[in-house]
């Protein structure tokens, strides 16, 4: 199993050696307040990964014409996976304390996730889009009925699943060099073991993005400030854990740099 290069560890600004780590809401403010920099401009990049997205998939939804939606969504995930797949690496740095400077480690994960982000962000869009035509039908329906709350419950339960399994999906993306086929594997059994938390990671992440598109175009501005960082951050807190002793990785990366100190890895 690959996990990560050498070619990502760098000397550079970070926490204490041995400083314990805190918890719940104090980790949080410890995360934001040390790193929001390098949050705040890895969620501007993502924002503009998101532009060809956004435009092609208002083309459709304005046309009424869901097959235009689709494809600009299917076409859009081929630079917001990678766009995604940064704002990940930034959050999984920051909540595993990865010393480094943002913009070389960022650039570097950028390259390296490239091509493994490209059909997860296709999926994604995919499945976001499908979610907010769903989401629509359900709000211009008036007809109530057995049909409307059929509808209604399979909008629902069509967010939460597909968010449970995005909150661990992204991660091993990211973290991982395994074929999409096992990350979709990884990410079902991971959803189903750790249900609770990958629950509160969907419910998180389904709340903060329908206040924020309930409340357009006046949230516009929000979403450039903290749209992608802020979610991310709190779902990441609630599963990192859980991936992190499912695959090892802060072991794997502590070898990692016992390797290339001890220069058995060379630099790439």
């Amino acid at each position: 199993m690959g996990f990560f290069s050498s070619r990502q560890f760098k000397d550079g600004p970070g926490v204490e050696k041995d400083a314990p780590r805190k918890k719940g809401i104090n980790r949080f403010f410890e995360v934001v307040s040390r790193d929001l920099s390098s949050l705040f401009l890895a969620n501007l990049l993502t924002c503009i990964g998101f532009v060809p997205f956004v435009v092609l998939a208002l083309g459709g939804f304005l046309t009424g014409s869901l097959p235009m939606m689709l494809g600009g969504a299917a076409v859009s995930g081929i630079l917001a996976g990678p766009a995604l797949a940064g704002m990940y690496d930034t959050v999984l740095r920051a909540l595993r304390d990865e010393p480094g400077y943002w913009w070389s480690t960022y650039r570097r994960a950028f390259k390296q996730n490239f091509k493994a982000s490209i059909l997860p962000g296709v999926l994604t869009c995919i499945v976001v889009v499908s979610q907010i035509y769903l989401v629509t039908v359900c709000l211009i329906s008036r007809s109530g009925g057995t049909s409307h709350t059929a509808l209604l419950i399979a909008t629902v339960l069509n967010l939460a699943l597909f968010h449970m399994l995005f909150s661990y999906m992204w991660p091993q993306i990211v973290l991982l060099d395994l074929p999409f086929r096992l990350v979709l594997k990884n990410s079902l059994a991971c959803m189903l073991s750790f249900f609770p938390r990958a629950l509160a990671a969907a419910a998180v992440m389904v709340v903060f993005w329908g206040l924020l598109i309930a409340s357009m175009p006046g949230s516009l501005f929000l979403v450039l400030l903290f749209g992608f960082w802020l979610p991310c951050l709190i779902c990441n807190q609630i599963t990192y854990n859980d991936i992190n002793r499912l695959f090892h990785i802060e072991e794997n990366i502590q070898k990692l740099h016992e390797a290339q100190w001890s220069g058995d890895t060379p630099e790439e």
